[in-house]
């Protein structure tokens, strides 16, 4: 549960650096448009990916949904098929990371992080993400975790065996390796319509949503300092050799790079024209640290496509690093936010 702190005045892979807004007022604007912009992006691959499973569904319904049969009959077209889901997939997560760090810290849009990202499984004692999944042959899933990393990622990438039909060779080499099967098509199906309408809810809300002070600054408070969560996911990975089923599709470090630039530029276009009125020496601490966390995650991750290969001690080590500069942020904003009388939800 969050809960209200009062303040009294006494007391992104997005591209380059976002830039200075000239106000306040001016910077809570553009992250807001910024974040509609990916917000329409989301929708619009989450319906392509709607799209592709509804092919994919098509081709084992055609079979009595006999998925032997389907991959005896028309087995390149499922092998594109799944190619084109996985696609589509990386094109709508990613969209999604971009703008995490602004989602999940707004109180009032962070069920959408929960539903569509981060939520547990209603079997977990918190972070549940509260929603019933409907699937298109009438049965419902209770609570059954987020859309992307805990059903979606799992069932097209093959680290989900419940889900697994039918282990084929869908890159036709003629041996069969981890992630080469077809998946429940109605479970895929049914996720990717989920996909979209949550995408869609989001973006409604996030429409009626009035960009305000304590909103910026509760979101870099909140999600700053998930970085070292996000390292640690990294680490149990299966890039890094661990058992995760999550986090298969696409390396973890490339979601930390977009969550933490979505709370760099949450900091530089909302919050730096407030801190900066007063004490510049702290916002150009602020602004040098997110720079250094950025920084250290791209580096990170450009070492690890070069093909290091990182031991748990050495991911251990750069979380630690990555952690202690978002501990220094948020310490250095919670002083902005005292000087300034923010409430921050926590």
């Amino acid at each position: 549960m969050r809960k209200l702190i009062s303040f009294a005045s006494t007391a992104i892979f997005v591209g380059a650096t976002p830039v200075w807004a000239l106000t306040e007022a001016e910077g809570l604007a553009q992250v807001k448009a910024f974040t509609l912009e990916h917000n329409a992006d989301l929708v619009a691959q989450a319906q392509g990916l709607r799209d592709a499973t509804a092919a994919y569904s098509a081709i084992i319904a055609a079979h009595g949904g006999d998925y032997s049969a389907a991959w005896t009959a028309e087995g390149p077209a499922l092998s594109d098929a799944v190619s084109t889901i996985r696609s589509r997939w990386l094109a709508t997560s990613n969209q999604y990371e971009t703008i995490e760090g602004i989602v999940a810290g707004i109180p009032s849009l962070v069920k959408y992080d929960l539903i569509l990202d981060a939520g547990n499984p209603g079997t977990e004692a918190e972070d549940v993400a509260e929603f019933d999944l409907t699937l298109p042959d009438g049965s419902v899933l209770k609570r059954p975790g987020s859309l992307f990393h805990t059903i979606t990622e799992p069932l097209f990438w093959g680290s989900d065996p419940a889900h697994a039909m039918l282990i084929v060779d869908l890159d036709g080499d003629g041996q069969t390796g981890a992630g080469e099967m077809l998946f429940d098509a109605n479970l895929a199906l049914g996720a990717s319509e989920a996909l979209v309408f949550w995408a869609g809810a989001l973006e409604s809300d996030m429409t009626a949503w009035e960009p305000n002070r304590n909103d910026a600054f509760t979101a870099v408070v909140t999600m700053t300092p998930t970085v070292g969560d996000y390292f640690g996911e990294w680490k149990d990975s299966q890039f890094l050799g661990g058992s995760e089923a999550a986090f298969v599709a696409q390396s973890r470090l490339v979601d930390v790079h977009g969550i933490m630039s979505g709370c760099q530029r949450m900091y530089v276009s909302a919050i730096a024209p407030v801190v900066a009125s007063d004490d510049p020496a702290l916002d150009a601490a602020i602004t040098t640290a997110f720079q250094d966390l950025l920084a250290l995650v791209s580096e990170t991750r450009a070492r690890e496509e070069a093909g290091e290969i990182f031991s748990v001690e050495e991911a251990d080590a750069l979380g630690g690093e990555a952690q202690d500069i978002a501990e220094r942020i948020v310490a250095q904003v919670l002083q902005a936010a005292a000087r300034h009388g923010v409430e921050i939800e926590s």
